[in-house]
């Protein structure tokens, strides 16, 4: 998985590939979409909105429940 991400997030650095993905950082785990910042060893960070707020979420592999990514154009 961790290839996988990073092959996308290195095909265009100006415009990181939008996800949806389960943290599990904090009580119930929840789905949050937003975009694939960065990923390494430790983990991924995503930019997203918390409580209406733009964020980076930076989760250890543990925190990540799953990443759902778009493939294509289609729906």
């Amino acid at each position: 998985m961790l290839q996988y991400l990073g092959r996308l997030l290195g095909a265009d650095r100006n415009n990181p590939p939008p996800v949806a993905y389960l943290s599990k950082a904090e009580g119930e785990p929840v789905w949050r979409t937003g975009r694939l910042l960065s990923v390494d060893p430790q983990g991924a960070t995503f930019e997203t909105e918390i409580d209406g707020a733009r964020a980076a979420e930076c989760l250890p592999w543990g925190s990540i429940g799953g990443v759902r990514v778009r493939l294509g154009d289609g729906p």
